[in-house]
């Protein structure tokens, strides 16, 4: 659990680079969303692959992960979509890495970010696009059913959704990342996104 909290720390703030947001784009409050601008995770995967085959025929996917920039409000993520996110693609056995980032619901920015010297990414790391059967509303209303996982309200705003390949147990896994009711502590519950099935997070 401490290893996917720390993951998530990292990814949920954007890279500097990566912050801008459009002009036009709406504040979020609680009692309105635009659903036109929000993807569940497999909308966003779906929406960022061909950018992805584009750079790189070989291209595939290697994480997917919201965006934590929306303004607060009560129904962030309640419906398993959020408006922005960042879905990470590589060539395996290669170093080659891509970043297709998402703002309001379109394709904002795309960037080769290879790293020169950075390791190469090993087969067992990539997800399949047809392995990703089960979608995060889905998954989120299993989450919620469990009793633990709450709305963030300050930082980690609302649900987050993470989806990531368990190389240990070799699934695609998403995760539904909230907080717990003191809002104290980040709490998450995984799931096997071909099967539906629990797995609690390491």
């Amino acid at each position: 659990m401490k290893k996917i909290v720390f993951v998530v720390l990292l990814l949920l703030i954007p890279v500097d680079a990566l912050q801008k947001v459009s002009a036009g784009s709406l504040q979020l409050d609680s009692h309105e969303v635009d659903e036109q601008q929000e993807l569940t995770i497999k909308q966003a995967v779906e929406l960022a692959n061909p950018s992805a085959l584009k750079w790189n025929k070989s291209a595939q996917l290697l994480q997917a992960i919201n965006i934590d920039i929306d303004k607060p409000g009560k129904l962030i993520g309640s419906n398993g979509k959020r408006k922005n996110w960042n879905i990470s693609f590589g060539v395996p056995d290669t170093n080659k890495y891509f970043l297709v980032t998402i703002h309001d619901g379109k394709i904002d920015q795309t960037s080769d970010v290879t790293g020169d010297g950075s390791s190469p990414y090993p087969k067992k790391e990539f997800i399949q696009m047809n392995d990703m059967k089960y979608d995060s509303p889905e998954l989120l209303q299993k989450a919620l059913k469990m009793g633990s996982i709450y709305p963030g309200k300050d930082w980690a705003k609302g649900y987050n959704f993470m989806l990531i390949k368990d190389t240990e147990r070799n699934v695609p896994l998403l995760l539904v990342i909230g907080w717990n009711r003191a809002q104290t502590k980040m709490e998450a519950a995984g799931f096997n996104a071909s099967t539906g099935e629990y797995i609690k997070p390491n």
